[in-house]
């Protein structure tokens, strides 16, 4: 048991120890250089021994009935320090100053809260890892700003990831007045039939309780209609924050969803509320993203979109719903992350208030074409094109839907994907245009007065 819970927690603890280590140094008031460099090795260690554990085939009951490590949580974990690795990969040039060792502390701790909730079995160790996923990403949104747009952003944040968690507290109140307990697998095991799917014709409480849960959770990942806040809370904020926020917020959210539900089949009450969520969230998002000028509040909406592929994922009864959205938030979060920081790159400085707009990416191929040609890899890959890893992401998804015999609702959601072609490729045909005469910040070149 303590070997167990020594080893098996392990990336855990380094993180913890990393949140720590950052604090004393803040407090000490240290070089800021040293702050990227500590938080890349806590997270690479804590990495490394996840993919030991990974290869090794570990797994262990930690604390019965809360903490548990299977193959899925040490995957999940993976992917989500993969993207803290990303992020200090894409991002070194923009805290070498001030604020440093608050930014990475920040971030440590979200990477700590997720892989608290991946290892959860009982909802109180999965409330608690929410929050201290939700918690520190509003403190990063408003760190070092002094902007009120970026303070009512952050408040909107807030105030809708409070709601969040209000309606995931109430399900679970449902939930142990129904099970007298606060575990997961009871829970799950009181909705499911012999045959170990969901039965929606069950307990009244116990679906009020699922649906909560579900409602609680599609608030924080930003599906329709519960996605109101994300436009504003990510147009508001720096972009590298906003890309924090659609990638390692976003990828923990809906892993919570395959934390809690598996890969047990939803019942038919369940699907016929979730399944049109999804195709709707997809439609809606592909469209408002359409209609945008600037690239944060774009990729709001395209978080909207992707939020409703990933919960499509949910109607899927064939088992394979655990791989699949491992796949999807793999390959959406590190692709939302290189397409922030290449737009980062060439356009340093932009991502203030209004200055994102998407006429600053016109010819930069021409200036910055390994940029360019980053961004452009991003978003073919968001758009889900093949050879690009997106496509694969969608293909699993789609596959594993039609298998479990919900043809036409896959018919109607791939429909709604070529709407994000549109989107996608009107950024990457930006790119490439012919050098126009504008200034190497994307301005307009003053011209010269006529008659002179």
């Amino acid at each position: 048991m303590s070997a167990d819970f020594l080893y098996g927690l392990l990336p855990d603890q380094l993180l913890l120890a990393l949140v720590v280590v950052l604090m004393v140094m803040e407090t000490a008031r240290l070089d800021t250089r040293w702050a990227r460099p500590v938080f890349i090795v806590g997270v690479g260690a804590a990495l490394a021994v996840l993919l030991q554990q990974i290869g090794a085939g570990y797994s262990a009951e930690i604390i019965a009935g809360e903490v548990r490590i299977d193959r899925f949580a040490l995957l999940a974990k993976a992917v989500v320090l993969a993207c803290g690795l990303a992020v200090a990969a894409g991002f070194a040039a923009g805290f070498a100053g001030r604020g440093a060792f608050k930014f990475w502390l920040l971030l440590a701790a979200m990477l700590l809260g997720a892989g608290v909730v991946m290892g959860s079995a009982g909802f109180a160790t999965l409330f608690i890892g929410i929050e201290l996923l939700s918690l520190p990403a509003f403190a990063l949104m408003v760190q070092g700003q002094g902007r009120t747009v970026a303070s009512e952003g952050a408040f909107k944040y807030l105030l809708m990831s409070s709601i969040g968690t209000a309606l995931l507290l109430f399900g679970i109140s449902l939930a142990y007045g129904s099970t007298g307990s606060l575990g997961i697998g009871a829970f799950v095991q009181a909705l499911g039939t012999a045959s170990g799917t969901v039965d929606s014709t069950g307990d009244a409480q116990l679906q009020a309780a699922a649906l909560l849960v579900l409602c609680g959770l599609f608030l924080k990942a930003a599906v329709f209609p519960f996605h109101a806040w994300a436009p504003d809370a990510y147009a508001s904020t720096r972009i590298e924050v906003m890309a924090i926020l659609a990638s390692v917020v976003k990828a923990a959210v809906v892993l919570t969803l395959v934390r809690i539900f598996g890969g047990e089949q939803l019942g038919s009450v369940t699907i016929a509320l979730v399944a049109p969520l999804a195709i709707v969230s997809i439609v809606f998002g592909n469209l408002a993203a359409l209609g945008q000028r600037r690239f944060k509040r774009l990729l709001a909406y395209s978080s909207v979109a992707h939020a409703g592929y990933m919960v499509f994922a949910l109607v899927d009864g064939t088992g394979s719903r655990p791989a699949d959205l491992l796949w999807y938030t793999a390959f959406y979060a590190l692709a939302t992350l290189l397409a922030s920081a290449c737009y980062a790159r060439l356009c340093p400085g932009r991502d203030d208030g209004d200055g994102d707009g998407l006429e600053a990416l016109n010819g930069q191929f021409h200036r910055h074409p390994l940029a360019a040609l980053g961004l452009a890899f991003a978003l073919l890959s968001l758009a889900g094109l093949p050879p690009f890893p997106g496509f694969f992401a969608k293909l699993f998804v789609f596959t594993s839907v039609i298998a479990s015999g919900h043809l036409v609702a896959a018919v109607l959601a791939f429909v709604g994907s070529f709407l994000g072609l549109a989107v996608y490729l009107g950024i990457v045909l930006r790119l490439f245009r012919a050098e126009s005469p504008t200034a190497a910040d994307g301005r307009s070149a003053p011209q010269p007065l006529s008659g002179a």
